[in-house]
């Protein structure tokens, strides 16, 4: 029997990937259980706009939500390849990419350049760890980290759920907490024949921590190497590699 592959993420999968995962003999569908909505931006922040030297973007959606005060003399650094892919998508290139997909060894290896004091922005979601700013104000420099978007269950997602649950040879995929949460929120049995892939340390230990054990996680934190995991440990389960 095929295996489906379910993205529970708010975006779309990237068509190179679908293209992979099909050519590899998957089903793939997507049920969006979060939903971000962009906030306004504080006074605070506004008041600041002009006088910043660096934005810090995490995640693909803080540069979709932040791109109306994206100035152009402002210095950018990102985290992974999704939040690097969305700035191509605006014409802007970032000046400092980690190499590590972690956010407190981005922070890390961006302080390692030794920078005199900076005025960094950090716009983040409601459900970001306030660490990142912290460990920037630490060291010496002026922060403004504030929620940029929310995250919240997707209710239409929800609703489809069961049409999957009900099948067999499922594998839910999470990019984030937040989706494994909205996912809980309606109680699911999963079959013996489903499995769960994660994207990183953080969402496994969602999983983990609500009684379920994870089948898929990539050393590097993204959707393009779950994915890759995804197909690797099937091919090989099945002799292919």
């Amino acid at each position: 029997m095929v295996k489906k592959i379910i993205f529970t993420r708010e975006q779309a999968p990237d068509s190179a990937w679908l293209a992979e995962i099909r050519q590899a003999g998957f089903e793939t569908h997507h049920v969006p259980l979060i939903r971000c909505q962009s906030l306004p931006l504080p006074e605070a922040v506004q008041a600041v706009l002009p006088e910043a030297d660096w934005v810090f973007f995490t995640s693909a959606v803080a540069v979709e939500a932040f791109s109306p005060y994206l100035k152009a003399d402002y210095q950018i650094a990102t985290i992974g390849p999704q939040t690097s892919q969305a700035l191509d998508k605006l014409g802007r290139v970032c000046d400092f990419q980690a190499s590590s997909h972690y956010g407190l060894d981005f922070i890390q290896e961006w302080l390692d350049l030794a920078l005199p004091t900076q005025k960094i922005l950090l716009p983040q979601s409601s459900l970001s760890n306030p660490s990142l700013a912290e460990k920037l104000k630490e060291a010496g420099h002026d922060v403004w980290a504030w929620p940029m978007y929310e995250t919240t269950s997707n209710p239409a997602g929800q609703d489809q759920l069961e049409t999957y649950l009900s099948q067999k040879d499922v594998i839910w995929t999470f990019a984030s907490p937040s989706a494994w949460q909205s996912f809980c929120a309606i109680q699911p049995h999963l079959a013996s024949s489903h499995q769960i892939a994660v994207i990183g340390q953080t969402t496994a230990q969602a999983v983990k921590e609500s009684g379920y054990g994870v089948d898929y996680q990539p050393q590097s934190p993204s959707v393009e190497e779950m994915v890759k995991e995804i197909i690797k440990k099937e091919e090989k389960k099945h002799g292919i590699l």
